[in-house]
C-alpha cells in the first residue's frame, strides 16, 4: 500500500510541479452511463449523458452501512460509498470507503478506514477512486482491490473540505476550504500547481475545456488555467465577503451560483466566456441540467426552463413545498422531496411515473429544508449505471434498484 505523504505550501501566487511533470495521460475512457462522484460529472451539472436505467423499478437490496452514507459513484457493475461506520456506540466518527457489487449489495473487498474526523467523499475518474477527508488527506484507490495507491494531505491540517475532488483528463482538482487550489496528478498524487482564492470556504470544483470554476455563492468565482492554475478570470462583490458553501454548477453555457440569504434567495447565470450576469431564478436548491433544460427549484416548485427561451416547459410541486432534483438521466428527472420520497419525473412532460420512500414523512411542526449539501457527515446524492440506480435511506442505509 502506497503510503508516500506530500505537503502543500499555501503561497500567494501559483505554484507548479518540475519541469517535466505535466499532466498524467488519460488512462482510461469514462463510461457515459455512470455517476462519477456527488453531481455527476466533472461540470456538477448532475447529468447522466448516456444513463440506460429507467423506471419503474424494484429494489434489488438495501444494506445498513452505519449512521451515514455519502452520494454513490456508480461505475460498471459496481457502486462505491462513504460511510460512517460508527453506529453512535463508538464514542466518534469512523469514516470509511465502501466497495459494492451493484447487483447484490455484497461487499467487493473489506471497507477501508479513512479518518475518525466528522467528515469524507469519494469521486471517480480514470480508473481509479479518490477519497477526500473533512482536513483535507486526499487518496487514490484501486476499485478492484480497495488498494490504496497514493495519499496526500492538502497544507499541514488547517484545510476544510466538504465536497469530493473532481477529475478531468488525467489530473484531480480540488480545493482547501482555506482559500487555496490545488491541482495533483492523478496517478501518483504529485502537486502540478496551487492558486490563491479571493474566499475561504466551502465549494466544488467544477472543470470543463475552458478551465476550472470555483464559486463561493454570489459572492466571489474564479476561472483557473488548468494546466498552470493561472487566474484566467476573478468576480467578486464589492463589499461582501463569507464562506460561500453551496455547489457552483456548468451548465447551458454559464456557471449557476446560488446564495441562499434568507432576503434574497437565488441563482445567477455567469456567461461562460464573458463573465457576464445573463440571469437569475429564485432558487433554494442548486439547478440541476438535462439536454434543453435547467431545472430550478424554489420552496418545492421544481420548473423545467428551456435553455432557449428560458421559459417554464412544465412545473411540479411537492406537497412538503421542499424539493431538490438529485440527478436527470435517461430522460427521467429524480426529485429528493422534502416528505421523504424519492420522485421520479418524465422529463418532457413532468408527470410523476414512479416513487420510492427513503425515511419516514417528517413530523408537521419538523423544519424540513432544501438542499443544504454542506452540512452533515457527508455529501448526499442518488446514482445510477448500466440500468441500475442507487439512493440513500435514512441512517446509513444504502438502496439499490433494478428494473421492475
Amino acid at each position: 500500500m502506497a503510503a508516500a505523504v506530500a505537503l502543500l505550501a499555501v503561497d500567494a501566487a501559483p505554484r507548479t510541479a518540475a519541469a517535466g511533470a505535466g499532466p498524467v495521460a488519460v488512462t482510461t475512457t469514462e463510461p457515459v452511463d455512470a455517476t462519477l462522484g456527488y453531481r455527476a460529472n466533472a461540470r456538477n451539472d448532475s447529468w447522466v449523458a448516456g444513463a440506460t436505467a429507467a423506471p419503474p423499478y424494484k429494489k434489488s437490496w438495501s444494506r445498513d452501512l452505519g449512521s451515514a452514507v455519502s452520494a454513490p459513484v456508480a461505475v460498471g457493475r459496481h457502486v462505491f460509498v462513504v460511510v460512517n461506520a460508527d453506529q453512535g456506540d463508538e464514542g466518534g466518527p469512523r469514516m470509511q470507503l465502501a466497495g459494492l457489487d451493484a447487483a447484490t449489495g455484497k461487499d467487493l473487498w473489506p471497507q477501508r478506514f479513512l479518518t475518525g474526523e466528522p467528515g469524507a467523499t469519494v469521486s471517480y475518474g480514470g480508473g481509479l477512486l479518490y477519497t477526500q477527508t473533512l482536513s483535507g488527506t486526499v487518496a487514490a484507490w484501486d476499485p478492484a482491490t480497495g488498494t490504496q495507491k497514493w495519499t496526500v494531505r492538502l497544507g499541514s491540517g488547517s484545510a476544510s473540505c466538504q465536497y469530493p475532488p473532481t477529475w478531468y483528463e488525467g489530473v484531480l482538482y480540488t480545493q482547501d476550504g482555506r482559500g487555496l487550489a490545488v491541482a495533483l496528478g492523478a496517478a501518483d498524487g504529485r502537486r502540478l500547481w496551487t492558486a490563491p482564492l479571493a474566499e475561504n470556504g466551502w465549494s466544488t470544483v467544477s472543470v470543463d475545456d475552458a478551465g476550472v470554476w470555483i464559486g463561493f455563492d454570489n459572492i466571489a468565482y474564479h476561472l483557473l488555467d488548468r494546466a498552470t492554475g493561472r487566474e484566467l478570470r476573478r468576480f467578486e462583490a464589492p463589499n461582501i465577503s463569507g464562506p460561500g458553501g453551496n455547489p457552483a454548477v456548468l451548465g447551458a453555457g454559464a456557471l449557476w451560483l446560488r446564495n441562499s440569504w434568507s432576503d434574497d434567495e437565488k441563482v445567477v447565470a455567469y456567461d461562460r466566456k464573458s463573465g457576464a450576469a445573463l440571469r437569475s431564478f429564485p432558487a433554494d436548491a442548486t439547478p440541476a441540467f438535462g439536454p434543453g433544460r435547467v431545472y430550478v427549484t424554489y420552496r418545492g416548485v421544481v420548473k423545467a426552463v428551456s435553455t432557449g427561451t428560458y421559459q417554464a416547459v412544465w412545473s411540479w410541486s411537492s406537497p412538503r413545498q421542499v424539493a431538490t432534483v438529485r440527478l436527470v438521466a435517461g430522460g427521467y428527472v429524480y426529485v429528493q422531496d422534502g416528505n421523504g420520497e424519492l420522485v421520479v419525473l418524465d422529463e418532457r412532460t413532468g408527470a410523476r411515473v414512479w416513487s420510492h420512500r427513503l425515511w419516514p414523512e417528517p413530523h408537521p411542526m419538523e423544519n424540513v429544508t432544501p438542499e443544504a449539501d454542506w452540512r452533515g457527515w457527508t455529501v448526499p446524492g442518488v446514482a445510477t449505471a448500466q440500468g441500475r440506480l442507487f439512493a440513500q435511506a435514512e441512517g446509513g442505509v444504502l438502496i439499490g434498484f433494478g428494473r421492475a
